[in-house]
């Protein structure tokens, strides 16, 4: 009916309007005539041009882009200029887009918005995004300009019913506000079809509690838009059946880095593997459990950071490559260390500072592959200092504690070495001279916990009257020790936390004083007999001479 009754005036009118004013292609054109008849009309030419004005004074767009905008949404050519104004309006005042430049970005990116009408659906939208979801007016800002289709998005039957979705996963609600700012596609994806069967697929196939399912989502939001059926399962699969994580394992992994299932089974996940296994010699039975364990491994780019590490471990450490799979087997997080800022350095202050000669560099890292991992400024040289100026030891015992036992150069001087110190000289009344000389021969005794060893045995002792070398209170087995000095295992529980505090201090159960019962033997034939026929020594016991006098004592 227009074409009808379109004069030959009205139809150049628009080829004189759409190809000449708003710079459109024939074809364009065309198009645009043949899915929008009416804009053959002059009172449709008029309207178009009032438009085209109000654009351009309130988001600085010119003709042709308003042309291009005709092109990809024809509807556009049917926004009244008053509505389009009124909208403008309000992204200024309410989503903060204060700059014609960002409005106009904003609508050459999503023209639907011109098509709401006067802006009441997108105020809406708005005002949910910032009363409900959370978001301040320079995040809705920022999330208008990443993702202005959010904005276009139907509030009821998509936005709200995703939000609601994400609560129902027990996402707190400033983890979703972070999620909207980080992902603002992830409120536009629909409930019904892919969400659900993330869901099902994160509880179900990876066991996940619903709690569990929302921190995934709340750290990897990404994983929203990722298909199930293509992406997520094979990646599960893959990590089973090729790498060898346990299946109950998946979802720990999952929830400990969930990037991983993101990542290329074909171009990311399989060389990864491939280099692990037959570069750096991982043996193939515990590659699973390398990957559970630290599974960001697989993420890092195998030339900028695996291979200079495994390079640098081999060439500037001195680590035999044949030793370097079973290394990162028992430490893989050496893999993520930085040689530049972080290896290099260690090793550096090791061999500069510490003295340790550059040849037990190898043995030590092999031994201990942590080490590389503890920050020199705030774990290595206060420890050191701690050594020289509180305990008294020389730079040679220090190296020597560095190379017997280097996992104590991990330890927290505030919150674990400086209270046992202070411990074993105040109520264990050892001389700072005789501390210094144990543990310089045996350093490993500071390795163990203040409060569930050295509290509790030492009480224990003291309860039965009895003293013994802080080696022999120390070393044995909890197994040996309380079967020896208390009444068995069930002894381990006299000396508990009290109740009303959490402050780590200890009492004393009412039974801990009691004598200890020896427990009845049955009736052998004597061994010292035996041995003094067959012509051999025999000694009543195998305890060191001051645990035997201890207990004859006892």
């Amino acid at each position: 009916a227009v074409l009808a009754e379109a004069s030959a005036a009205a139809v150049e009118g628009a080829e004189r309007l759409l190809e000449g004013e708003l710079g459109m292609s024939r074809c364009d054109a065309a198009s645009l005539v043949e899915r929008l008849p009416w804009v053959l009309s002059a009172e449709a030419q008029d309207a178009v041009r009032t438009l085209v004005a109000a654009l351009h004074e309130g988001a600085g767009l010119g003709p042709a882009e308003v042309g291009g905008m005709l092109a990809s949404h024809a509807a556009v050519a049917r926004t009244d200029a008053g509505g389009a104004e009124q909208l403008l309006e309000l992204l200024r005042e309410e989503a903060g887009l204060r700059r014609p430049a960002q409005l106009g970005a904003l609508l050459q990116r999503c023209p639907r918005l011109l098509v709401r009408g006067d802006g009441a659906e997108v105020r809406r939208t708005v005002r949910f995004l910032r009363d409900e979801v959370g978001l301040s007016q320079a995040a809705l800002a920022k999330v208008a300009a990443q993702h202005p289709q959010l904005l276009a998005s139907p509030l009821e039957g998509g936005l709200r019913k995703t939000h609601e979705w994400l609560v129902d996963l027990e996402v707190p609600p400033a983890r979703i506000e972070r999620i909207v700012r980080s992902h603002p596609k992830a409120l536009g994806y629909r409930v019904e079809g892919k969400l659900s069967e993330l869901g099902d697929f994160l509880m179900g196939d990876l066991g996940l509690a619903r709690d569990k399912a929302g921190a995934v989502v709340a750290r990897f939001p990404q994983i929203l838009g990722l298909s199930v059926a293509d992406n997520l399962r094979p990646t599960a699969g893959f990590l089973v059946n090729e790498v060898g994580v346990p299946r109950d394992a998946v979802g720990k992994v999952a929830l400990a880095f969930p990037q991983v299932l993101g990542l290329s089974v074909a171009c990311t996940l399989r060389p990864h593997v491939a280099f692990l296994r037959d570069e750096l010699g991982v043996p193939p039975e515990r590659l699973g459990k390398v990957v559970a364990s630290f599974p960001h491994v697989l993420a890092y780019c195998l030339e900028s950071n695996l291979r200079p590490t495994l390079d640098f471990l081999h060439e500037e450490v001195g680590v035999p490559r044949a030793s370097l799979g079973k290394l990162v087997a028992s430490h893989p997080q050496i893999l993520g260390y930085s040689v530049a800022t972080k290896l290099r350095p260690t090793v550096g202050y090791l061999v500069e500072e510490v003295g340790v000669p550059s040849h037990r560099i190898p043995m030590l890292v092999e031994r201990c592959p942590k080490l590389l991992g503890c920050s020199v400024s705030r774990n290595l040289r206060p420890t050191v200092s701690f050594f020289r100026e509180e305990l008294g030891l020389d730079g040679q015992q220090v190296c020597n504690i560095m190379t017997k036992y280097p996992a104590l150069m991990g330890l927290s001087v505030d919150r674990n070495l400086r209270p046992k110190l202070d411990y074993l000289t105040k109520q264990l009344g050892i001389p700072r001279g005789d501390l210094e000389a144990m543990v310089g021969t045996c350093p490993q005794l500071l390795a163990y916990s203040l409060e569930k060893r050295i509290k509790p045995r030492h009480r224990l002792l003291e309860g039965r009257g009895l003293k013994l070398g802080l080696h022999s209170m120390l070393a044995p087995s909890d197994l040996t020790f309380y079967q020896r000095y208390g009444e068995g295992l069930s002894s381990m529980t006299q000396v508990c936390p009290r109740p009303e505090h959490d402050s780590g201090n200890y009492y004393w159960h009412p039974s801990a004083s009691l004598p200890v019962q020896p427990k009845p033997r049955k009736a052998r034939k004597p061994r010292a007999a035996v041995a003094v026929a067959a012509g051999r020594r025999h000694s009543n016991s195998k305890a060191p001479p001051k645990q035997r006098e201890a207990l004859g004592a006892s």
